[in-house]
């Protein structure tokens, strides 16, 4: 006991260690004729801080909606061990079949967490479905927390991607049977530059009415060719033979 520091009401105890956890009790005493006594205890936990911050590890830094993933973050030695909860965006990460999330510690070790995600992760597909409209990341938090007296968290960007770009079938844009009229036997996809097919990309939609007003310009200077022969064949035919 400090007794510099300790007077009637308080008492400051140095060189506290683990095993001054436990029970203590205050007892107060009134003076004669009734010398009555009342006693209170409360429970004290003596806890050791980890010297070090939390650090976490990623194995990708970019994900496709296709990707597994795994993270794992790690805080030093601590008396209780440390709890380790996991966050995506805000979001609590709970354990699910495609959620798995691990929590391992040992006495006088450092605790670790590993937490790994499959594609059909609830969380996960909530944000690849919206992606690029609303975001093309994610923010991945790891927090450790001792009680009520240490709170420390780290935290790691990840990007999303969309893949590759998709080809447009052309009877997806009513030009099949356009194609059939012009004699073209090609029923290949359509492609074309990567900007221009690239999902939910503004762009899009220009490239798309280009391409359709192109193909009906086409026939119409196309029926009017052949309206035009045709007239020219009857004319002719209907003229009187000279003598």
């Amino acid at each position: 006991m400090q007794l510099t520091n300790s007077d009637a009401t308080s008492v400051t105890l140095k060189g506290v260690t683990r095993e001054l956890t436990g029970n203590y009790q205050c007892e107060v005493s009134e003076d004669a004729p009734l010398f009555h006594t009342d006693i209170r205890s409360a429970h004290m936990q003596v806890i050791e801080l980890p010297k070090d911050d939390p650090a976490m590890q990623v194995d990708k830094k970019v994900i496709t909606s296709n990707d597994n993933f795994k993270a794992v973050c790690t805080i030093g030695p601590s008396y209780p061990p440390a709890n380790i909860t996991w966050y995506i965006n805000g979001r609590k990460v709970y354990k699910t079949p495609f959620q798995r999330i691990t929590h391992d510690t040992y006495e006088g070790s450092a605790t670790y967490s590993s937490l790994e995600i499959y594609p059909h992760s609830q969380v996960l597909q909530g944000f690849f479905q919206a992606v690029p409209k609303y975001q093309t990341s994610i923010l991945l938090l790891c927090e450790v927390s001792i009680l009520h007296v240490f709170h420390k968290n780290v935290q790691q960007r990840i990007m999303l991607s969309i893949g590759p770009p998709t080809t447009i079938s052309p009877n997806l844009l009513g030009l099949e049977g356009s194609k059939r009229l012009n004699g073209d036997p090609d029923n290949s996809a359509l492609t074309g530059n990567a900007a221009c097919i690239k999902q939910k990309n503004p762009i899009l939609k220009l490239c798309l009415y280009a391409l359709a007003l192109t193909v009906w310009l086409g026939q119409q200077y196309l029926c009017q060719s052949r309206g035009s022969q045709l007239l020219m064949t009857t004319l002719r035919k209907q003229q009187p033979q000279q003598l």
